[in-house]
């Protein structure tokens, strides 16, 4: 198939540059046919502009054909590029949500992860809102290179059935929302991987007192906390909910 494919890239264009060569010189042939018969009728005397020899004009025509199609190939590849690395710059410096949970978790860097458990490489805060304890972790500034900025595990504490609680985690940037609703599971993480970027977003954590996905959708959170974050050019991360700022980030 793909031998196929090698062939008919090379089929193409020779067979674009003989049919154009061939619809010129016949457009030619016509004109260079007029001006002959002008002369045979007119003598010398016809005023006539020179035209190049049937010869030279084929191959002037088949060498600006060539030509033309590599700069038209040219320009197509260079928007081509241009656009897809335009598209996998944006998938690449935006910030993404990853859920670490059961079967994930354990076949991922973080097995064996329990509620409010300190992880190598991370910057650990434990921080109590009302009846929620978020354990929030920032990567130290070279490992979130490999691994994501930011994780995120959650627990109700409060009096309330938690199965009859939803969490909500999302981040805003810019002009986009990414967020997921699910039951708590304290023993999971959030992932918040940045990839490349450079600038602000707002992890929020919101809480809905109701399994009903129509209440999840339609109403405002019970609960709702949010951390404003911003990845400066050097790298280094601040937040001032958790009281992370660049001269104390390391």
């Amino acid at each position: 198939m793909r031998a196929g494919i090698n062939i008919l890239s090379i089929i193409i264009p020779i067979a674009i540059v003989l049919m154009i060569t061939v619809i010129a010189f016949a457009v030619y042939k016509i004109s260079y046919k007029r001006k002959i018969n002008k002369r045979l009728a007119e003598g010398r005397d016809a005023d006539i502009k020179p035209m190049m020899s049937p010869v030279k004009f084929v191959v002037t025509t088949l060498l600006g054909t060539i030509i033309g199609l590599i700069i038209v190939w040219l320009i197509i590849i260079s928007v081509f590029s241009a656009k897809v690395s335009k598209q996998k710059k944006e998938l690449a410096v935006y910030p993404s949500i990853a859920f670490l949970r059961d079967e994930i978790l354990d076949d991922s860097l973080f097995a064996g992860y329990k509620f409010g458990d300190d992880i190598k490489g991370y910057m650990h805060f434990s921080e109590k809102y009302d009846d929620t304890l978020l354990e929030i972790y920032v990567a130290k500034q070279g490992v979130y290179d490999m691994f994501p900025t930011i994780l995120v595990a959650s627990d109700y504490v409060g009096d309330r059935n938690k199965d009859d609680i939803i969490a909500c985690e999302r981040i805003k940037y810019s002009f986009y929302n990414e967020n997921w609703g699910d039951i708590l599971c304290p023993d999971s993480l959030v992932a918040i991987d940045v990839g490349g970027y450079k600038g602000e977003f707002t992890f929020s954590y919101d809480l809905y007192y109701s399994s009903d996905a129509e209440h999840f959708l339609n109403e405002e959170p019970d609960e709702s906390y949010k951390f404003d974050f911003k990845i400066h050019e050097s790298g280094s991360i601040a937040c001032p909910q958790l009281g992370l700022t660049v001269d104390s980030w390391d």
